[in-house]
């Protein structure tokens, strides 16, 4: 997980507002009385294999009877997958647990995914990745009109930090099962910053809260991983 973060965020594009809005998610109106939760991105679940989103784009950018302009535009195999669809950027992210954690957990307690012999400089990583957020950029927009889209679809946001200006920072959805530990579902954040004087915004991520939860722990692992493998091999 050296390095792995969740601050990668491309391009802006220059496509009119209507036409954004149009491909913008967020579009549409909660059923009254539903409490919304986040369990995906669009048609992708969360936790789907890098090679499930990877094959669904491929599919569909070959499929002659879309109407949909699809291109995969950057792929970092497990890691993640840039998709330009309608003339707004989708980068999926995905996470799998670093083999060095694997390794520093005993044995008899993890299970193992069987995958053929590799050279050990080439990935840090051993399990397929699987998709815990999406990245969504396109050109700037004012950030009212943005955050109204995402207030049609998810209610009122949980949490609001704007800098000192009053301008720039994040809004913050949180549509998660509570009943559940982790909880299920995922979080939304919309990024404000100032173009011409004034909060607009040209980034919204989608997270699952499940994967970030696993994520959270393994980081905590990470950095202890060297020493308990050290530890349990000097010790058997």
């Amino acid at each position: 997980m050296k390095g792995q973060s969740i601050s990668v965020f491309i391009l802006s594009l220059l496509l009119p507002w209507s036409s954004v809005f149009s491909q913008f998610p967020g579009d549409g109106t909660r059923a009254n009385g539903s409490k919304p939760t986040l369990d995906g991105f669009a048609e992708v679940s969360w936790e789907a294999s890098y090679a499930q989103v990877r094959d669904k784009f491929l599919s569909l950018a070959a499929n002659p009877q879309s109407d949909e302009k699809i291109e995969v535009v950057h792929e970092d195999k497990e890691k993640s997958l840039l998709v330009r669809r309608n003339g707004i950027m989708y980068l999926y992210r995905f996470y799998s647990t670093p083999k060095l954690v694997l390794d520093s957990r005993p044995k008899d307690k993890q299970a193992r995914p069987e995958r053929p012999a590799a050279n050990p400089d080439e990935d840090e990583h051993i399990e397929p990745g699987k998709l815990f957020s999406v990245g969504v950029s396109f050109r700037y927009l004012p950030g009212k009109d943005v955050q109204n889209k995402l207030e049609n679809k998810y209610g009122k946001p949980k949490k609001e930090t704007l800098d000192d200006k009053k301008i720039g920072g994040a809004v913050i959805w949180e549509l998660t099962d509570e009943r559940e530990a982790p909880p299920k579902g995922g979080f939304v954040v919309q990024w404000k910053e100032a173009y011409k004087k004034q909060p607009f915004t040209r980034r919204v991520d989608y997270f699952s809260s499940k994967v970030k939860a696993q994520i959270e722990k393994e980081y905590k692992e990470f950095f202890s991983a060297e020493e308990i493998k050290t530890l349990r091999d000097l010790i058997p």
